[in-house]
Parts: C-alpha cells; structure tokens; sequence
C-alpha cells in the first residue's frame, strides 16, 4: 500500500530522533575534534533519507512540501550545525536547478536526488551586497560567456559538483541585468581558496570562488538571461530563508531542553534551580520565543506552499527567528553559569552554532529592509486604490 506524504514525513521525523538520540552525538563529537565532516557521515545521511526529502517525486525525491518538510528539519538542527547544514543544502538549493530549462532539471536534479550531486550557490561578494551591487561579469563571446569576478562565503563550493553563480551580463539594467550560470567543478578559471574555520559549525566548508576568465557555454546558462535574480530571491534565497528559520527553532529548541534538565537538577541552597521563580519566568520566556517563531515558519511554509510569494513571511520568519536564538541560547548559557561557557558542555557548541544563523541567507537588518519595503509597498498600492 502507497504511503501519504504525511506517513512518510512521520517515519522520516521518527527516524531522524533515533538517529539524534542513538548516533548524533558520536558525529557531533567527531567533527567538533576534527574540524570536517567525516565522508562516512555523508554516507549514513544519504543512506538515512535524510538528503532527498524535498525534491520532485519523479527525479527520485520524496517531494515534501515543506510544512511535511520542517519539523523533519527541527530535528536535525537539534543534532550539530554541520549535520544540519548538510541536510539543509541538499533540500534546499536544488531549487535553483529547478528553475532551470527542462533539460537541465532532468540532467541535475535526478543527481541530486540520488545524492550524486551537490550543488553550491555563489552570490556573496567581498566588498559587495548581494544584490543589483554585485560586481561579477559575464560577457558573452562567440557562444559562451566569459564570467570574471569573485565570489566569497561559499558553503560547500569544494565539495560540490557544480555552483550555481549569479552574475551580471548587463549593467544598466538593474535586476533584468542578473543571470545565473551552472559552472560545474574543475571548469578552467575557476579557482577555490579555503575559507578560515568558523566560529561555528565546524566541519563545514566555505570558500572563495575566484572566477578569471572562466569560459561558460551558453547551453549553461541557468534558465534565460536576465532571470537570475529571480532564480537567486524567488527560486533558492525566500523558502530557504525561512528554512533557517525552523532550524533556529530546532537548535533553540535543544537549548531549552538541555537548560530546563539542568536547572531541574542543578541544586543550591538545598533546593533546585527550578524551584527558583526567576528561573521559571526565564524559562518561560524562552519556550514563548520558540513556539512563536515556530509559528511564523509554519505560516511563510504554508503560504510556500500553496504557490504563495512569501518574500514577506520568509522574512519576518528570518529576522525573528534571529533575535530568538540569540536570546534562547544566552539565556540557556545563563542558567547553565560557568559551567556552560565550559568547551564540551551542553549549551556550548549551541551557543557557537547559533551564531551562523545570523547570517545565512541575510542578516536581521536585510530582512527589516524586506519587511518595510513591502509594507511601504502595499500602503502605497491602498492610497492609490482609495483615490
């Protein structure tokens, strides 16, 4: 009997607790101490089912739309930034392959399905914003596009087998002037520079893409010319902000369970830390956090959806879910005392984790820039409709 896509996002969540409770913490330790994510861990997540989750049914992918999708992903954020991070670039920058031309959807996506294939998306620049600012060219010449310019921050650019890269063919035309290529790994011109390790997330890679001279055939051009800010804000960087959204929630989450075991047992002046209303009140505060910006990511997912533009909803899910795990990890941090600013405790490595959510796919004050904008928008869109 066929399974609904509600049965499998059930087994999959199931499967995903009992990889996190039984297996998660051997692999955390593992790469805290090695700084990399070991190749058997990339094995056992394909293996898992972890990897092919969102993508289409017929590329080999379960196709879960991402309200199925997210309380899988808060799961996984509850293991380690980079198991995390892992699941998150599989599931999620597909979509801009498939936004692709039909050809390059069937030649990708089945690849990445199948875990064949990783794609990285390239778009921060040093120096740059990552909009109409942006400072990589591609000129075309005789079939194919010459694209020069550099490319910073970009997680699993070494591990992947083609970027993703967003850069300018035209530039008096604003956003029309965008395109997205497929530079796929080892094309000549193309040079990958490691990145110092990070704060958090360790294992994960970042890079340089130094792109001189790199000669791209036109049949590589991802979708059409001049689609590539589509492609980046439509197609990849609005459900995959709210994706880090629900991952502070998963990681948030963690914290407030690890605190609220901790202060159950963490005894002074012969009674519980617990017992203590200062304590409860702040505990209290952090679970209201969390459940709020679960909300708000179940809302921009449902709205995903059912065909919806949530560059809106992502955003306020982004920009939220920010200032929340920022204050869900200090206030676990906090009730832990000097024992959780100790290497290896509980809330320590959360802590760090947390971090790189601020600044994955936009900080707070780019998606206050959002939130304004379209609220400027529609208040000019009433005033007109009033007159």
């Amino acid at each position: 009997m066929t399974q609904s896509l509600e049965q499998v996002a059930q087994e999959i969540r199931e499967r995903v607790v009992r990889f996190r409770t039984e297996e998660g913490a051997v692999w955390a330790n593992e790469i805290e101490q090695t700084r990399q994510i070991p190749d058997a861990l990339w094995h056992r997540l394909r293996e898992l089912g972890f990897l092919n989750l969102t993508q289409p049914q017929w590329a080999g992918g379960r196709g879960l739309p991402l309200q199925l999708y997210f309380p899988i992903l808060e799961e996984v954020a509850r293991c380690h930034g980079s198991i995390r991070m892992v699941v998150h670039v599989y599931n999620s920058i597909w979509r801009t392959v498939g936004c692709g031309r039909e050809e390059q959807q069937r030649e990708w996506l089945p690849k990445v399905a199948n875990g064949e294939a990783l794609v990285a998306f390239a778009l921060t620049e040093p120096g740059n914003g990552t909009g109409i600012d942006l400072r990589t060219t591609a000129t075309y010449q005789q079939g194919r596009y010459i694209l020069n310019g550099q490319k910073h921050l970009i997680t699993f650019a070494e591990e992947a087998d083609v970027l993703v890269v967003i850069a300018k063919t035209d530039a008096e035309a604003g956003r029309a002037g965008l395109t997205a290529f497929l530079v796929r790994k080892g094309n000549p011109g193309m040079r990958l520079t490691p990145m110092p390790d990070m704060m958090g997330d360790k294992g994960s890679s970042h890079a340089v893409v130094t792109l001189q001279d790199c000669a791209v055939p036109e049949a590589d051009v991802l979708g059409e010319v001049g689609q590539g800010f589509d492609i980046a804000l439509r197609g990849f960087l609005d459900q995959s902000r709210a994706c880090i959204a629900q991952s502070a929630v998963g990681l948030a989450a963690e914290a407030l369970d690890q605190a609220t075991d901790f202060v159950r047992h963490r005894t002074t002046f012969g009674k519980p830390l617990s017992a203590r209303q200062a304590i409860q009140m702040r505990l209290a505060e952090m679970a209201m956090e969390v459940q709020a910006a679960r909300l708000l990511c179940l809302d921009a997912a449902r709205k995903y959806d059912a065909g919806q533009d949530i560059s809106l909803e992502a955003s306020m899910a982004k920009g939220f879910a920010i200032r929340m795990v920022g204050a869900v990890t200090d206030g676990a941090l906090a009730l832990f005392g000097g024992i959780g600013y100790m290497a290896g405790s509980p809330v320590e490595r959360l802590y760090r984790d947390a971090r790189s959510i601020w600044f994955e796919e936009g900080t707070a004050e780019m998606q206050k820039m959002t939130i304004a904008e379209r609220l400027l928008t529609d208040a000019r869109k009433r005033e007109r409709a009033a007159r």
